[in-house]
């Protein structure tokens, strides 16, 4: 029987060992693994690609663009109700524009909160986003811009912006009321 032991004394040795090795095997393919995927997601970020918290640089430089020509376009909407509510009424320019400020003010709120909607980000992933992209030349561009738009400059490009939302604006009026007339 001391051989029988020996045998089995031996077999479990063995096994024991066999386990070790797989242990030791799954440990380090698992540490293997998180180390790649650590890797892959700082490379990501450092490209400006959307992670599964953040937004993309090129995203958020589409959404501070929009907003830019948004911003601007509400900026001199307000410039024209100034000018026609002095003209109105003769009062000061400056009572004129103390008078529109609050509302403007939400309207800013609202438009630049559409905008995110459209895009699907929030305030909190914007903010983010322009933190982890402040080396991105084109970011810190398209935050200038918006910047600037806010002041009452007007973003590059925005004529032309300008023009083609007009003319898609006048196609959506035309499909309306063409189907309008059609139906009556």
């Amino acid at each position: 029987m001391s051989d029988h032991s020996a045998a089995q004394k031996a077999a479990l040795a063995v096994g024991a060992f066999a386990a070790a090795v797989a242990v030791g095997a799954i440990y380090v393919t698992v540490h293997e693994s998180r180390r790649k995927a650590k890797k892959a997601k700082k490379e990501a970020a450092q490209k400006g690609e959307r992670s599964s918290d953040g937004l993309s640089a090129e995203q958020l430089i589409a959404v501070l663009k929009e907003s830019a020509c948004a911003a601007y376009q509400l900026i001199e909407q307000t410039r024209k109700m100034v000018h026609e509510k002095h003209v109105q009424t003769g009062q000061p320019l400056e009572q004129c524009v103390d008078e529109l400020q609050k509302n403007f003010e939400s309207a800013m709120e609202t438009v630049i909160g559409s905008i995110r909607a459209k895009h699907g980000v929030s305030e909190q992933q914007m903010t983010a986003s322009m933190v982890a992209n402040t080396n991105v030349a084109e970011v810190a561009q398209a935050v200038t811009e918006l910047r600037e738009a806010m002041n009452g400059k007007a973003p590059p490009g925005y004529t032309q912006r300008a023009e083609e939302q007009a003319a898609e604006a006048a196609k959506q009026r035309v499909r309306r009321n063409g189907k309008s007339r059609r139906k009556g």
